[in-house]
């Protein structure tokens, strides 16, 4: 019996490989025919289509038969391993030949055009030549000289004369009557101080006109004040102001722009935001600054600003005070940003006095900074360098320099300007050549309703005065001058044309060192102001 179950599993075994073997030759044999039609198929299409290079192969062929329609001596065995294929992409839909040349250019992207040409304006720059005559708004408000400018002008309808000059359609017209109280009249310390009621008449012109090409912006303003006070002294009882005014800019070609910038004032009050002046004796001088610059795009990025100028005070009573400034200065600029601008730029400068040739002086300043355009009515101008000055009195000497201008209307009558310099300016009638000062201008306007507006302006100018030989007993010092000055003031527009305001102006100079300088002024006013 054991010897029957042995023989039985053999057997059993022997069938099961007899059938696995049966069943390989059948899997081989379906193979070979699949591959023999796959090839079959490729040479009937290659016999049709365009001659295209294949993977090279060695093979070594065989007789070839007349009467077979296919020559399987280059059918190849299909490989064991498939390789997957990654999907090609989807083929990109060409124009149809009917669509119309209009339909195929709306859907042709445009590029942007390439923006104007536009370099920094001297007002942007806060130079002096663009100031209005006589920095009205540091000036002592009993003098009332207004600042005309045609920005200012809230209305935009034809000028008062257009119905009989076509060409005065912008000529627009201020005056303005205004009374109030001076408790210290000439600025003097506190035991010559002379207070008195004044009544202030002043006015201004302002014409703008101009083509695509050109630009002309015009001022001529004036006022008179007399003082009710007869202890003032009569050359100082009626006091008058006057200044003019102008700004042009001219587009000579796509990339060359020419500006000039002028302001020349006559006056007879100390005015904080002159440079020179703010602590000079209380007499009438004339004040004038211009510039003429070119500037030129050599490309997209990179552009250049030349600039003269030139600077002048003049004192018909007091000759030891005049100066005149002439200097030039280049300016490198490069795109970094649509919206900024980094600035290199130099400058040479020339203080002369007349009456006191060896107290002329020669300076240089090197600065780096940007021009940043935060939106079309906020930018922010900046310079940080050097600033080398040489006289024949004084060795030469090196100082920081810093320059920072922000201008900002964040509402249709609210708007913010920030100005601060830290330079040399003249030493008009002190016994030297130079002084270092550091000056701030803030002006800020709100409007509160809609004919009620707040106007708020503060001036900060820290002068020092170094090695003066005109001290006690002869002897040389060295001494700082502090001036402060806060305006304040609210207008009410009754209609388009008149304008009501009552304000209120400090002013105050500290020298510990120097009594003299010391002194403190405050000036109230009602004024009614008409625009036509």
């Amino acid at each position: 019996m054991p010897i029957l179950t042995r023989i039985f599993g053999l057997l059993l075994v022997t069938l099961i490989l007899l059938m696995s073997l049966a069943s390989l030759s059948a899997q081989e044999s379906s193979g070979d025919a699949s591959a023999s039609a796959e090839d079959s198929g490729q040479s009937n299409q290659s016999a049709s289509a365009p001659q295209t290079l294949a993977p090279s192969r060695k093979v070594v062929p065989k007789p070839v038969q007349q009467s077979s329609p296919v020559d399987s001596s280059y059918q190849v065995a299909a490989p064991s391993v498939t390789l997957p294929t990654p999907p090609l992409p989807e083929a990109t839909p060409l124009p149809s030949p009917s669509a119309s040349p209009e339909a195929q250019s709306q859907s042709t992207p445009v590029p942007t055009p390439a923006p104007k040409f536009n370099p920094p304006s001297a007002e942007s720059l806060d130079l002096p030549s663009a100031m209005p005559a006589g920095n009205p708004q540091f000036a002592p408000a009993s003098v009332g000289m207004p600042s005309m400018r045609l920005d200012d002008q809230a209305t935009s309808a034809p000028g008062v004369l257009s119905g009989i000059f076509d060409w005065a359609r912008k000529l627009r017209f201020q005056a303005a009557l205004r009374g109030g109280y001076d408790n210290n009249v000439n600025s003097a310390n506190g035991t010559n101080a002379i207070g008195s009621t004044f009544a202030n008449l002043n006015g201004g012109v302002n014409y703008k006109f101009g083509s695509p090409r050109l630009d002309v912006n015009m001022d001529l303003t004036g006022g008179v004040t007399e003082y009710a006070n007869s202890a003032i002294s009569q050359s100082s009882k009626i006091q008058e102001t006057v200044g003019l005014g102008a700004a042009i800019q001219y587009r000579y070609a796509p990339k060359v722009v020419l500006t000039f910038n002028t302001s020349t004032s006559y006056q007879m009050q100390p005015n904080i935001a002159l440079a020179g002046t703010a602590n000079n004796s209380n007499n009438s001088f004339y004040y004038s600054s211009s510039s003429f610059a070119v500037a030129y795009q050599w490309s997209h990025l990179f552009t250049t600003v030349s600039r003269f100028n030139y600077t002048a005070s003049y004192y018909p009573q007091s000759k030891i005070q005049n100066f005149t400034e002439p200097g030039f200065s280049q300016s490198f600029r490069y795109l970094l940003h649509p919206t900024t601008t980094a600035v290199v730029d130099y400058s040479t400068f020339l203080y002369r006095y007349p009456d006191l040739a060896a107290q002329n002086s020669w300076g240089q300043t090197l600065s780096a900074g940007f021009d940043h355009i935060f939106n079309p009515k906020w930018f922010w101008n900046f310079r940080l360098g050097a600033q080398s000055q040489s006289s024949q009195a004084s060795s030469l000497s090196i100082s920081p320099y810093l320059d920072n201008t922000l201008s900002w209307q964040f509402g249709r009558v609210s708007n913010i300007n920030w100005n601060s310099n830290l330079s040399t300016q003249p030493a008009a009638g002190q016994g030297i050549g130079y002084t270092t000062a550091f000056r701030s201008g803030l002006i800020y306007s709100q409007g509160i309703f809609a004919k009620l507006k707040l106007n708020t302006a503060l001036y900060y100018l820290l002068t020092n005065y170094k090695d003066v030989p005109n001290g006690p007993n002869g002897q040389t010092i060295t001494y700082n001058v502090t001036n402060y000055q806060g305006n304040l003031d609210l207008t009410y527009d009754l209609n388009r044309i008149i304008q009501l305001a009552l304000g209120y102006q400090y002013l105050s100079s500290v020298s510990p060192s120097v009594q003299s300088y010391a002194y403190n002024r405050e000036i109230s006013y009602f004024q009614i102001r008409g625009s036509f």
